[in-house]
C-alpha cells in the first residue's frame, strides 16, 4: 500500500478531503493494535466521531478499490448515525465513481435502505 496506493495522488486528494488518518506500528506496545483486533497489515479501520468502528478492510487494495472502501465506511458510518440523505450522497459517490467496485453491491443495497428511510 505504501508505494501503489497511498502515493497516488487520487488517494491523497481524497484522504485529505475525508479522514484523518493514523498510522499505527501493529507490533508496537501501543495500545490500538490490540484495541481494534489489528492481525494483519494492510488493515485499514474507518473509526466515527465517537471512536468507534465503522468499517475495516484487510488486506491490499489498489487506489480506486481504497477509496471505494472508504466511502462505504464513511457511507455505512452515516447511516449507523441515522443520517440518510448524506449517507445516501455518499453511497451515490461510490456508484457513480465506481461501479465496477467489488464495494458497489453492498453501497447500491445501503443506497436502497437510505431510500426506504425517507433519504433524499
Amino acid at each position: 500500500m505504501d508505494t501503489v496506493t497511498y502515493p497516488e495522488p487520487r488517494t491523497v486528494q481524497f484522504v485529505n478531503q475525508y479522514l484523518i488518518p493514523l498510522r499505527v506500528n501493529a507490533h508496537s506496545p501501543d495500545p490500538l493494535p490490540v484495541k481494534f483486533a489489528i492481525q494483519y497489515t494492510p488493515t485499514q479501520v474507518l473509526l466515527d466521531d465517537e471512536g468507534k468502528e465503522q468499517h475495516r478492510s484487510v488486506g491490499f487494495q489498489p487506489p480506486e478499490e481504497f477509496v471505494a472502501s472508504m466511502l462505504l465506511g464513511i457511507g455505512k458510518s452515516l447511516f449507523n448515525h441515522n443520517q440518510f440523505s448524506k449517507a445516501l450522497a455518499i453511497f451515490n459517490k461510490l456508484l457513480s465513481e465506481h461501479p465496477r467496485s467489488s464495494f458497489a453491491v453492498t453501497a447500491n443495497d445501503l443506497k436502497n435502505a437510505c431510500l426506504s428511510k425517507g433519504a433524499r
